[in-house]
């Protein structure tokens, strides 16, 4: 049986699957272009990493193979996730909406951890080293003089750039005959068409939102809008944006209040309006940076409260329930926590993660035409697919599937 196996990229699925291999007694050799592992790893979740999430189903997952994800949730569940990192020290800690964190809430503390068992295990690992060409023969050959019998493409997106995100393992699977869905930037901050005064206005300002009803945080910027609201609609943007030059999102921006609600509660506080200008006579109520932001963009031109008619009311509604913003296009590949599109998982077994093209080329995580939602679900899918994998490498009947 082939042992020597070439790893490629040191991220979430790369630095498992490594992990995993060694235990079986293979020859591991894990190649990163940066000077550590994990480095994309480090940002996620704020620097907290957002390891899983406790809630995890089909829905959470993104693909033109929309089945490719079956086995792999079927197989590495959030038990199974959390047995893996228990085994090499990790515990886990519950956040907000299911979020699940390591205990440190510190990112670091998973690298180092992944990193002292793969020592352990006896990967060996090469920093600094990036692989631009692939060639199979009897073996593989990797820039033209590293033999390897088996090869794990574990590259990572375009993402993140600043952070290691890169394009060699899109170049590194065409060059073995893979087609790739074009990729798209994803759980990305969206920049906005507004007159930048207004933009100025509102910028740093934190709500929380509704948007084709979902609720979340949503963060105002000087560029547009950003928050874990956006970040969860971003995806779909951004297709969009592939093929349009702009498009349109509604929100509202104060979802626990009904129009007719906001429309009796603002009438019932002209009794106080005094001499307030209407930033002023709304404070304690409704941010002021939201007030002078949707006065702009409205046509109420009054700066008193006690000058408000009940059609200035009305329109000062409307706009808090519907604040149109024109998206002219998303922060990009820089900001992206992730990429949509990838090698296509059509040509790919979805229990092995064993090319259907070249045999012994195995091609896991974000580089694959597979993302997640914002939550942790995109590392989920990460540490499943270089998790199974290893598992099922030398398994003749799955590969046959």
């Amino acid at each position: 049986m082939s042992k020597n196996i070439a790893i490629i990229g040191a991220g979430a699925s790369g630095i498992v699957c490594a992990i995993e291999l060694a235990k079986k007694n293979y020859q591991v050799t894990l190649f990163e272009k940066n000077n550590k592992i994990g480095k994309k790893l480090l940002a996620t979740g704020n620097g907290k990493c957002n390891i899983t999430n406790k809630n995890i189903s089909k829905s959470n997952f993104h693909s033109t193979n929309s089945n490719f994800i079956d086995y792999i949730l079927a197989n590495f569940s959030y038990t199974t996730c959390k047995s893996f990192f228990s085994n090499i020290g990790i515990e886990f800690v519950d956040n907000t909406n299911n979020k699940i964190f390591p205990n440190t809430l510190s990112s670091s503390s998973v690298v180092e951890l992944l990193y002292y068992e793969a020592i352990r295990c006896g990967v060996k690992i090469i920093l600094n080293q990036e692989i631009l060409s692939i060639e199979k023969k009897d073996n593989f050959i990797l820039n033209d003089n590293l033999i390897f019998d088996k090869v794990i493409l574990a590259n990572g997106s375009s993402a993140m750039k600043k952070l290691g995100g890169t394009n060699s393992g899109y170049s590194l699977a065409t060059q073995l005959g893979h087609t790739i869905i074009e990729p798209f930037s994803s759980l990305v901050q969206l920049i906005c068409d507004e007159k930048q005064e207004y933009l100025d206005i509102a910028s740093g300002l934190k709500i929380q939102a509704k948007i084709n009803n979902t609720i979340g945080d949503l963060l105002f910027t000087k560029y547009g809008l950003s928050g874990s609201m956006i970040l969860d609609i971003s995806r779909d943007i951004s297709y969009t944006l592939q093929y349009e030059t702009s498009t349109k999102i509604i929100l509202d921006t104060m979802p626990t209040f009904s129009k007719d609600k906001l429309k009796d509660i603002l009438i019932k506080r002209l009794k106080i309006a005094y001499n307030k200008n209407i930033a002023l006579w709304l404070d304690g109520f409704i941010p002021q940076k939201l007030t002078l932001f949707i006065l702009k963009k409205s046509n109420i031109k009054k700066q008193f409260a006690k000058d408000l008619t009940k059609k200035d009311i009305l329109q000062f509604v409307f706009l808090l329930k519907n604040l149109e913003f024109n998206i002219k296009s998303t922060r990009g590949f820089e900001f992206a926590e992730c990429c949509g599109g990838g090698v296509d998982t059509f040509e790919i077994n979805n229990k092995t993660f064993q090319s259907k093209i070249v045999k012994d080329l195995f091609i896991i995580g974000e580089l694959l035409d597979i993302d997640g939602d914002c939550g942790g679900y995109n590392l989920h899918f990460a540490w499943g697919s270089g998790y199974l994998c290893a598992k099922n490498i030398d398994h003749k009947t799955l590969h046959n599937e």
